[in-house]
């Protein structure tokens, strides 16, 4: 019987596929670099001003979280930390920091998840610190949603997962309640809260294969943020070509340097957002991009359309371009970057942390803590 071994295989099938997937690949650039001009005329994609002085107070959080196995169990680091930077004419200089933190057991029941939400309480916790220090910035920006998105949601069988859940709703729920009106857009003067996500590009895939011609299909993006109705029509028929392009492929096609996308409402496919009293009141994303060789991220901004506007938010993406800083892709907004560099303490103090408590409870010095002096209780 003759064989064939894997090299050949590959070979073989690498030269009769070739032709095919390079011909199918220049199709979908061809197809993106005709689409990309329509995008920008309907409004759906903006360009943004650079600035060439710059004058501003950011402060950034990064969250992050460890898991390590000990004793047959797990136990869990968490952190986060926020770095405040001021920008006076191009020069950068910080003015601050803050940092909490977390560190127990753990078990099995969801932890990544779990972590998540405990992640978005401790990004929570520094900005409402901020606010209550009278600290000013412009930006605020965390690293985590700024409400509960619907997959995070767990099913009320899984307890722990649950009871994580609703201790970080009603934190984010009693936020919002405290100090929505010392931000922006409610307060004028206040700063703009963001959270900076990376990826997550369903929602502007989604809405470029809507009917923008029908209110229907143009529920989803904020008209007052340039969208040009006229040219609806010329995006008619997109369906079949962007069918066969991936989401990554087609977002990093029409996103050039300096560039976002319209804003769009998160509420719209996002209906089980928590909380959902303060989820009500509005919440607006759109993606941006610094250079052609950065990172795509989403900014997620709470508001509806009548609390902002196309100046507004073209002001809010030319500073978060501005701060991104990034000579790698995966690179975050500098005040963020900062932040995160602190962070990668967690990793070695979480494994401290653990060989001190197998040391403790194999010398058993904990339960010899607990039993001192109890013969001492009993004979008084």
């Amino acid at each position: 019987m003759k064989t064939t071994n894997l090299a050949q295989a590959l070979a073989i099938d690498s030269q009769l596929r070739l032709p095919g997937s390079a011909g199918r690949l220049l199709k979908q650039i061809r197809d993106i670099e005709q689409v990309a001009p329509l995008f920008r005329d309907a409004g759906l994609i903006k360009a943004i001003k650079r600035p060439s002085v710059v004058n501003l107070a950011v402060s950034g959080i990064a969250s992050y979280s460890c898991i390590h196995r000990a004793l047959g169990g797990f136990i869990y680091a968490s952190a986060a930390v926020r770095t405040d930077l001021t920008i006076q004419d191009n020069k950068i200089s910080t003015a601050g920091s803050d940092s909490v933190s977390e560190l127990d057991d753990i078990d099995f029941e969801a932890q990544r998840k779990r972590l998540d939400l405990v992640e978005m309480r401790h990004c929570y916790a520094l900005v409402e610190r901020l606010l209550q220090q009278n600290g000013f910035a412009n930006l605020i920006l965390i690293d985590t949603p700024l409400f509960i998105d619907r997959e995070m949601v767990p099913l009320k069988r899984n307890m722990r997962h649950w009871a994580e859940f609703e201790k970080t709703r009603d934190i984010i729920e009693q936020f919002w309640q405290n100090n929505r009106k010392a931000l922006f857009p409610w307060n004028s003067e206040g700063p703009v809260l963001v959270s900076i996500l990376a990826e997550r590009f369903s929602a502007i895939v989604s809405i470029a294969r809507q009917d923008l011609r029908t209110e229907g299909g143009r529920k989803h993006i904020l008209a007052n943020d340039g969208f040009a109705p006229d040219s609806a029509a010329m995006l008619e028929g997109l369906e079949e070509r962007l069918s066969g392009i991936g989401d990554t492929r087609f977002i990093n096609g029409i996103l050039g340097n300096f560039t976002r996308t319209i804003a769009f409402r998160m509420t719209e496919n996002r209906s089980r957002m928590e909380p959902a009293s303060e989820v009500s009141q509005g919440v607006i994303g759109f993606h941006f991009r610094s250079a052609r060789a950065s990172q795509i991220k989403m900014a997620q901004l709470a508001g509806e359309e009548s609390d902002w506007n196309s100046a507004l938010l073209d002001t809010v993406a030319s500073r978060l371009m501005i701060l991104d800083m990034q000579s790698q892709k995966k690179a975050m907004p500098l005040p963020q970057l900062l932040s995160r560099q602190q962070l990668n303490i967690l990793e070695k103090f979480s494994a401290y942390y653990q060989q001190g408590l197998n040391e403790a409870l194999r010398s058993n010095d904990i339960e010899s803590t607990w039993l001192s002096g109890l013969d001492e209780g009993f004979e008084s």
